[in-house]
């Protein structure tokens, strides 16, 4: 029977020394690719193992008979045979029956792999291994994901990381791929050093990821009413080149987050309990509640909206200068906080 693998069971029957012996990468995501890769080479072929029982190769070097060929003979090393086919869907074959029939009796001491993320599903190729193969999933993560993802891939290194920063990297560089999104984490990582919770001041290490110390700065300012203090703020950042959409990106992710809180401080909860309901550790609950102080959950609401305006104004609805959509939405949650403090 074939089995449809998360990229995270992959990983898992790795660790449980579990080898599938004909695997399919399926997806455009091509950080997950690589790393399926790398993941399944170490858990294959060991440090030491005979190097004459990997091959890699590129599916336009070879065919399709060629490569059963290989797979069917028995490792040198008395081990694993390891055959990586990248380009997969350029593999040239008169028919896919010899790929059918290994698929039906593989070699127990060989494991193939098929990678590319532009597989044609429509090739007989791709259909034939979609019925046999271990297919892992190599798409490309959603936000709520990839914030996940990012969480774990710092916590496996000691570094801990709040659910709305972890938003905040997402909304930043999701549009980039893992594998620059890999390589912002480690060079996070690198700057902070020894490993603690990453703090919002941190993130400004990270390229097009926005400057969230100080757009939480100025939704506190915002909440409170400081109107002119906080179109003040919001000009001076926007002339120091802060993107608007990052700036109001961060303006949404604390109004979000301040609302959670609130919720969460209207419920007698254990802390475990309100760490899974909302994502909020009970000290971050209580630095909201401090930071926005009388602010009803209401006018939280309202800032969400007044945000998703301000964000299709930027986007070509009516916004000439995203300075102005920025402001206005300033004297809307901020006129209205002045009128009822």
């Amino acid at each position: 029977m074939p089995r449809g693998l998360s990229f995270a069971q992959f990983q898992q029957g790795l660790l449980r020394a579990q080898i599938e012996p004909v695997y399919l990468l399926d997806g455009e995501e091509i950080f997950f690719h690589e790393e399926a890769i790398r993941l399944l080479g170490q858990a294959v072929l060991p440090e030491g193992a005979a190097a004459v029982d990997r091959e890699t190769m590129r599916g336009g070097e070879t065919t399709l008979q060629d490569l059963i060929d290989l797979a069917s003979t028995f490792p040198m090393g008395g081990g694993w045979r390891l055959l990586v086919v990248r380009d997969a869907d350029a593999l040239r074959s008169d028919g896919v029956e010899p790929l059918t029939r290994y698929l039906a009796r593989p070699n127990p001491r060989s494991c193939l792999l098929f990678s590319d993320p532009g597989f044609d599903r429509r090739r007989a190729l791709y259909k034939a291994l979609l019925a046999a193969a271990a297919r892992v999933d190599c798409g490309p993560l959603d936000d709520a994901r990839m914030a996940v993802w990012i969480r774990e891939r710092l916590r496996a290194r000691g570094y801990g990381l709040s659910v709305e920063l972890a938003e905040a990297i997402v909304a930043g560089l999701a549009g980039a791929g893992l594998a620059r999104l890999d390589a912002e984490l480690q060079k996070l990582m690198s700057a902070v050093g020894a490993p603690r919770p990453i703090e919002p001041a941190d993130l400004s290490l990270l390229g097009d990821v926005p400057r969230v110390e100080d757009a939480f700065r100025l939704a506190v300012q915002i909440l409170r009413g400081e109107r002119g203090a906080a179109v003040l703020a919001a000009r001076a950042l926007l002339r120091s080149g802060e993107d608007p959409l990052h700036l109001l990106g961060g303006l949404a992710w604390y109004f979000r987050t301040a609302l959670k809180a609130r919720a969460a401080a209207s419920r007698r909860l254990a802390s475990h309990e309100m760490t899974a309901l909302y994502g909020l550790h009970p000290g971050r609950v209580e630095q909201f509640q401090r930071e926005i102080g009388s602010t009803r959950a209401e006018a939280l609401t309202r800032a969400l909206a007044g945000c998703l305006r301000a964000d299709r104004e930027l986007k070509g609805y009516g916004a000439k200068d995203p300075a102005h959509a920025i402001e206005r939405l300033i004297h809307g949650i901020a006129g209205r906080a002045e009128r009822t403090g």
